[in-house]
């Protein structure tokens, strides 16, 4: 039953992480938002960055540079990685600092309660899914390099 509970959660996060790591590459079609635009403009200006403007500001730059594609390509990649049993152990030590970010990135810089819950969530179930490698990865820990 537990295997079963873990396949079903593994697939999940998995498959999620792959379509979040696609929709990186696809273009998106952006309505005009003037009045968000000039909401980022008078924040600059005014010298006041409450939330969430700097979580807005560091995602357009995250945007701008590439960074973003990159995360997308490491989130596509330990999707595929999580869906197979035998790689699954590294897909999510691969995905693991990739959650911790979002998560981190969204706590401390974003004010909306339900993206903090919504990350968190995702960062938390992939703790508890390496749990269940807790000997395996202990064993990398307690090796002797002779």
């Amino acid at each position: 039953m537990k295997s079963i509970i873990h396949f079903i959660l593994s697939a999940g996060l998995a498959l999620f992480f792959i379509y979040a790591g696609v929709k990186k590459f696809l273009p998106k079609e952006q309505t005009p938002n003037p009045s968000a635009k000039s909401e980022l403009v008078a924040a600059i200006q005014n010298d006041h960055y409450a939330s969430p403007v700097p979580f807005k500001l560091a995602v357009k730059m995250l945007k701008v540079s590439g960074f973003l594609k990159m995360v997308g390509v490491l989130q596509i990649l330990s999707g595929l990685l999580i869906l197979f049993p035998k790689t699954r152990l590294g897909g999510l030590i691969f995905l693991l600092p990739v959650t911790l970010n979002i998560f981190f990135i969204h706590l401390f810089m974003d004010n909306r309660m339900d993206e903090n819950i919504e990350t968190g969530i995702f960062f938390t179930l992939n703790l508890l899914l390496l749990l269940a490698y807790s000997k395996k990865i202990g064993t990398l820990f307690n090796a002797r390099i002779n």
